[in-house]
């Protein structure tokens, strides 16, 4: 008997939807504007942070950066941390310069110079194509000589064939390219390749240092961990050498490759939040439409709902046709949203942020119930004014 009777409201609720389909359309409208909006806004913060991450995570978890204003003993360092413990593969610092290059074909860029050490071939995951990575003897006997990467020798030169020992001039000094690298993915590589320089070229440490008068300015070291898992050892025993030295905690600064994974992902679940609960505020508009709807639906109607009542129809009766109403516009609403939502987030953002796209189902789950809860709170009132009409004064109304 009840299904029938949820049947015959369902059939009542559908038809007087249908009827007015242009005050449909618009409610439906809203509830699609919202859950697509939710859908979306999730899924950019959650496709970016997941991206972030992995690109973290394949950097190198075992990593710390280590930026200091003052001078210290590098070899020292690796002794203290490596003495007691063994819990280092090693230690290399790095610079950068940001000036113009011109290549002997006449090509010129803006440009990214690294201050590398030889060292920084191993500690970097950089991979060999042509030539030969930086030397010691490079060092000691400060020749200008540069590597290059290879993804970026189209820029430079006019052919990848034979660009072993070709002229490039940075920020006015003659180099001669002496090999060719791949990059491979590395918290110390995150600076190769931005967006803001063209060309990174490595050159040596001190040959970059005495040309560019570099000497004063702070230094960063890239330090690597036999495991991750030791980052928080190595962080503290960094802490207690450099305070035995006399720097203060503002003369350095140390990050761990494993905390920035855990805060990209700690600001992705507050971002989610934030914009999910900034873009159900459009839900809550949409709400309010259907109320709209459906308190003029339970005006127009006054005098049909006074009919049903007086041959035998309850309250009850009268309160489920109009909370199915609301129900079927936010199932609409809801259904359409999410496919519009997941395309959006499939279709579009791949393209447009060059990033995988992802989005908990758990956001599509608490987005199709926060829609029902806001459809269903809507069309309580109207649905229950609508229940409560006198048959004989429903009866009398035009």
């Amino acid at each position: 008997m009840g299904y029938v009777k949820f049947l015959e409201a369902f059939k009542i609720a559908a038809k007087s939807l249908v009827y007015n389909k242009t005050r449909t359309f618009l409610s439906v409208l809203g509830v699609i504007i919202g859950i697509c909006s939710i859908i979306v806004s999730v899924g950019l913060v959650q496709s970016v942070s997941i991206s972030v991450s992995k690109q973290l995570e394949e950097s190198g978890l075992d990593s710390l950066i280590l930026i200091l204003q003052r001078d210290v003993d590098i070899n020292e360092m690796f002794r203290y941390l490596n003495d007691s413990q063994n819990l280092l593969v090693g230690i290399t610092p790095k610079k950068t310069y940001y000036t113009e290059v011109l290549s002997s074909d006449g090509k010129k860029y803006k440009c990214e110079v690294l201050l590398l050490k030889p060292s920084s071939y191993v500690l970097e995951n950089l991979k060999l194509v042509k030539g030969r990575f930086l030397s010691s003897l490079d060092e000691e006997k400060l020749n200008n000589v540069a590597v290059v990467f290879e993804n970026q020798v189209d820029k430079l030169f006019n052919s990848k064939d034979n660009v072993l020992f070709k002229k490039l001039f940075i920020g006015g000094e003659e180099f001669e390219v002496i090999g060719t690298v791949a990059k491979q993915k590395r918290m110390t590589d995150f600076s190769i390749g931005t967006s803001y320089y063209d060309i990174n070229i490595i050159i040596p440490y001190k040959v970059g240092e005495s040309l560019f008068n570099l000497e004063k300015s702070s230094k960063t070291f890239f330090i690597k961990s036999i495991n991750s898992k030791y980052n928080s050892r190595i962080k503290a025993l960094l802490e207690k050498y450099l305070q035995s030295k006399g720097l203060n905690k503002e003369d350095y600064g140390i990050m761990d490759g494993r905390e920035l994974v855990q805060s990209v992902t700690t600001i992705s679940y507050l971002l989610s939040g934030l914009l999910g609960g900034v873009a159900a505020v459009s839900l809550i508009v949409s709400g309010i439409g259907i109320m709209n709807i459906i308190l003029v639906s339970v005006t127009e109607r006054t005098k049909e709902i006074g009919i049903r009542k007086a041959v035998g129809a309850k309250s009850s009766d009268i309160r489920l046709q109009f909370l199915i109403e609301s129900l079927l516009i936010s199932s609409f609403g809801c259904f359409i949203g999410i496919l519009l939502g997941l395309s959006i987030v499939y279709g579009i953002l791949p393209t447009v942020l060059n990033t995988e796209a992802h989005i908990s189902p758990m956001w599509i789950i608490i987005s199709m119930g926060i829609c029902y809860l806001i459809g269903l709170f809507a069309s309580w009132t109207p649905a229950e004014r609508a229940s409560r009409l006198d048959p004989i004064v429903a009866l009398r109304y035009e």
